[in-house]
């Protein structure tokens, strides 16, 4: 499978009147047979909605009769597939024996320095049809009217022009008078002036791209079966190679090469190059059409044709950060004007540098063209400079935003600015649109520019609570550890202690409690070097909190304590009654229940007092624990009902699913296994409606021991898989060990039993 922006189609020669060209082109001498098409790509895969579509396009039997000529147009970034793509469709088209006038096929170079002119074409389309040198009409004009003629008097032709690049090289050949001709386009720009059928090609899918790399490996030898045995490093190779087909071509020629080799030293290879597109290359050797494999010059080929201007606006572009980019962070980045930015950004979609997304006002670029972009800015000193200047507007400008945002959502204070936000549902609905640059662009701290790494790290920070409010903690442990170094090679001591606090918050997340409290004890030590006593505070609990998780409790509560105290002396009375209330739970946990009781009536009393609703309901849920330690299953069961109706009543959706499951402790206590099964089934649907994978796990582990209570047992065996399932994918492992250990004990004592 090839891209006709890379094929050499040379078998005919050219011998017009060309200036510093040599022209290839296919015909056969015979003026009734013509079969000029170049051989079919060797390896296609995939593809199958294209060629479906394109195949209609060409169909004489489709449509009603009133277009004698239909011209196609595919478009696509260099090395997608276009002329494959054609040329497979053509032999289809011909096999089928739908144009027996013959088929005709110039390669019009457009992307090369000294492109094919239609006047350079012409004179050899009519040698193809015919026309004898001598025979040739002396002017252009003349020779396309010459040809027009030809075709005129000619049983349906198949035309292809491949690799245009202007309309104007396409326009001269077009066919006139006739019946059924069609011709077929191929560009990497979208022929938006000519009357034709437009379509776009992009990348492969992963299926077809895995193929494409076996195929091409079999092809060369059968016994290759790499692709099979190295699925996930064939898998990694085709996403490095953006699941572009050139790019999957060279890669394959690179194992071809490597034949003994296994193929994961490749992907490691691409995954570790500074410059990922001058990696794609093959020194020596070319494709079936004679065209060498190499993916940097048919970029640059592209790069080249831009304005100054556009290619300025392309360049700054490939610096955005994550998948995509919204109107406003890409004006920010050029520092142009809406008005005068989006003309240039349709500029850019036609040349398939860019792809405008549904909706219109967010668009993307190829990964490895962003790659290219890139290359091109570190290759010259003036661009860098240029570059740093676009980051620290775009950081400016998402900075502003999310400091804005996060100050409204998920809960607004009384001062929370409004500059760009007037209501917590804007500000959150931003934050999800954004929030795979902004946590690229809070990654931008690896830099000798102060400026930038300063304006990244502040960033990172203050994306803190909205990440842990959306349970990204992968993500936000990435941000964190990122914001840790940064703030330390700064000499920013109090932005270290934030981060490392955030960055514990990621790892208890994540159920890695011994590195979270580590992270925290590195938080505390700054806080106290800072002689910061309110982060102290909150360090002593979040550290209470993760102790509490180690069923370490006495080491939890002279946390809690120590956190209790110091907001005691600072006058926060409200987040010492919330520490309280985590220091109950974790005298539960010791077993010093009469002391637990205490401290919870205490905790209730001050939210009480204070009308804490919240406050009220968080410890009417761990009245419910407790009561249940004590065995008091009724008293149990009234407090967390008390505290679903309350969190109902706040609209604190998500602390209400977390209570459920304490409902369902409390009935199966009370023996009541259809109704306890009935509140982890209700808080599994909430789970999964929260996309919170690990409570959906904890969810269906609880669902998995009822069942089994009430003797479901193939039932229960089936949730128990399912939470196994879901422990795995969340990456806990001590879950996942413990459920594996208990679904081979059940499979045992079951298979004992039937002995």
């Amino acid at each position: 499978m090839v891209d006709g922006d890379h094929v050499n189609l040379s078998h005919g020669e050219f011998h017009g009147n060309v200036v510093g060209k040599e022209v290839h082109i296919h015909a056969a001498p015979s003026p009734t047979a013509l079969s000029a098409l170049p051989a079919a790509p060797a390896v296609f895969t995939g593809r199958a909605a294209e060629v479906a579509e394109l195949s209609r396009a060409l169909d004489p039997d489709i449509g009603d009769g009133s277009e004698s000529v239909v011209i196609s147009a595919v478009a696509g970034l260099g090395g997608v597939g276009k002329t494959a793509l054609a040329l497979h469709v053509a032999h289809k088209a011909r096999g089928k024996g739908w144009f027996p006038g013959g088929a005709l096929f110039v390669d019009l170079r457009g992307y090369d320095k000294v492109p094919v002119t239609a006047e350079q074409a012409v004179s050899s389309l009519l040698q193809a049809l015919g026309v004898a040198d001598a025979d040739l009409p002396p002017t252009p004009e003349e020779q396309y009217g010459r040809y027009r003629a030809e075709l005129s008097s000619r049983e349906p032709v198949l035309i292809v022009l491949d690799n245009a690049c202007d309309p104007a090289q396409i326009a001269p050949l077009l066919p006139g008078e006739g019946a059924g001709h069609r011709v077929l386009v191929t560009s990497r720009d979208v022929q938006d002036s000519l009357p034709v059928r437009q379509f776009r090609v992009d990348a492969l899918t992963p299926e077809a791209s895995r193929e494409l790399i076996d195929r091409s490996l079999r092809r060369n030898d059968p016994d290759d079966d790499r692709v099979s045995k190295e699925r996930a490093a064939i898998d990694r190779l085709t996403e490095l190679c953006g699941r572009l087909p050139l790019a999957l071509l060279i890669a394959s020629a690179l194992l071809r090469k490597r034949r003994r080799r296994q193929a994961s030293t490749l992907t490691a290879e691409l995954q570790g190059a500074t410059d990922r597109v001058l990696a794609l290359h093959l020194e020596r050797g070319v494709d079936q059409y004679g065209k060498q494999l190499s993916l940097r010059p048919v970029f640059d080929l592209s790069y080249a044709r831009l304005e100054p201007e556009l290619a300025r606006v392309f360049r700054l572009l490939g610096l955005a950060p994550g998948d995509d980019i919204g109107a406003g962070p890409a004006a920010e980045l050029t520092e142009l004007p809406p008005e005068h930015l989006e003309p240039l950004l349709d500029e850019l979609v036609a040349a398939s540098l860019l792809t405008a997304l549904p909706g219109g006002d967010r668009w993307r670029m190829h990964d490895l063209v962003r790659e290219f972009a890139r290359a091109v800015v570190a290759e010259e000193p003036e661009l860098r400079d240029e570059a740093d200047k676009a980051r620290i507007r775009l950081l400016g400008h998402y900075f502003v935003r999310t400091f804005n945002a996060t100050a409204l959502f998920p809960q607004p204070s009384a001062n929370a600015p409004d500059d760009y936000f007037d209501d917590p549902a804007r500000a959150e609905s931003w934050l999800d649109s954004e929030i795979t640059g902004l946590v690229a662009a809070a990654q931008w701290t690896d830099t000798e520019n102060d400026v930038l790494a300063w304006t990244a790290m502040l960033l990172g920070l203050h994306l803190d609570g909205y990440l842990r409010h959306r349970r990204a903690f992968r993500v936000m442990a990435t941000v964190s550890a990122v914001a840790c170094h940064a703030a330390h090679r700064l000499g920013y001591a109090e932005g270290e202690a934030q981060a490392y606090n955030a960055h514990g918050n990621a790892l208890r997340g994540l159920w890695r409690y011994e590195e979270g409290a580590e992270a925290f004890r590195q938080a505390l030590a700054l806080y106290e070097q800072l002689g910061d006593l309110d982060g102290q505070a909150m360090t002593w609990n979040n550290l209470g909190l993760t102790l509490r998780a180690l069923d370490r409790y006495d080491d939890a509560i002279d946390a809690y304590g120590k956190s209790a105290r110091l907001y005691a002396e600072l006058g926060g009375q409200a987040r010492a009654n919330v520490v309280r209330g985590n220091l109950g739970l974790a005298l539960e946990g010791s077993g010093r229940l009469d002391e637990a009781h205490a401290v919870l009536q205490a905790a209730l009393a001050r939210h009480l007092e204070s009308g804490d609703r919240n406050g009220e309901a968080r410890v009417q849920a761990s009245f419910g624990v407790l009561y249940g330690s004590l065995g008091r299953h009724t008293e149990s069961l009234d407090a967390i009902m008390r505290s679903l109706a309350l969190y109902e009543e706040l609209g604190d959706w998500y602390s209400r699913a977390q209570a459920l499951p304490l409902l369902g402790f409390a009935l199966s206590d009370l023996k009541a296994h259809e109704e306890a099964l009935a509140a982890h089934t209700y808080a599994r649907d909430w789970f999964r409606r929260f996309n919170d994978g690990h409570k959906e796990a904890t969810a269906w582990d609880c669902m998995g021991a009822e069942l089994m209570l009430l003797r479901r047992i193939p039932e229960a065996m089936s949730a128990a898989q399912r939470a196994l399932q879901l422990y795995e994918a969340c990456e806990d492992l001590d879950s996942a060990a413990r459920l594996r250990n208990y679904i081979d004990t059940v499979h045992e004592l079951l298979r004992i039993a039937q002995a």
